[in-house]
């Protein structure tokens, strides 16, 4: 059973409703929690598929769910934490899905204005007797360097203060206004993660 430490951490996440992929603190709200958490997450950006898998096995003694794909299988062990363990089924389907980064800010800066990366975490998780299921959303705020923007689709590829570089969605043509290669930009982005158990479709 091999599986790389990001999707073993996103299905944890799914069982569990607790985000495993960041060390930054969460900030927890009130919310209403979604019908379709992934079409949620879908509506707010273009998405992408990071994992989906089949349940074909429960311990309900020792709480371990063996989730199956193309991949092979991979053993969860559901703590205590988790109040939904017994609304997981065998054929319930698990999808992990992410939403590319999108733009809430983007404006130019002076090339010595560097300021410390900020980050606000929300974490949704499904109600008490609901199918597990949780949804990570990131505010991420940063000085940065654009390394290239793709006018037709409106990215651009942005070059933190420590070299890592992250593709931002900007819906909105105006905030890429007068913005260039090499420019010094401020910016402001969303980003989330849906890890979602659900029943097979009939």
């Amino acid at each position: 059973m091999n599986v790389n430490k990001l999707q073993s951490n996103l299905l944890a996440c799914a069982l569990l409703g607790l985000s495993s992929l960041s060390i930054y603190s969460l900030a927890w709200a009130q919310y209403d929690y979604p019908a379709d958490p992934v079409v949620a997450v879908a509506g707010a950006g273009e998405r992408g598929q990071i994992y989906s898998a089949t349940v074909t096995k429960i311990d309900s003694k020792n709480r371990v769910v063996t989730f199956k794909n193309k991949d092979g299988e991979v053993d969860i062990v559901a703590g205590p934490e988790v109040k939904n363990f017994a609304q997981i089924k065998i054929g319930d389907r698990l999808d992990v899905t992410y939403q590319i980064a999108v733009a809430l800010e983007l404006v130019k800066t002076k090339s010595n204005d560097v300021r410390s990366k900020e980050v606000t975490q929300n974490a949704q998780t499904a109600p008490a007797g609901n199918k597990p299921g949780m949804i990570k959303t990131n505010i991420v705020k940063t000085s940065a360097s654009v390394v290239a923007i793709d006018q037709k689709k409106q990215i651009v590829s942005l070059k933190g203060p420590k070299g890592n570089v992250v593709d931002v969605k900007v819906n909105n043509p105006a905030l890429l206004k007068g913005i260039t290669l090499k420019d010094q930009v401020f910016v402001t982005y969303s980003e989330a993660v849906a890890a979602v158990v659900s029943a097979p479709k009939k």
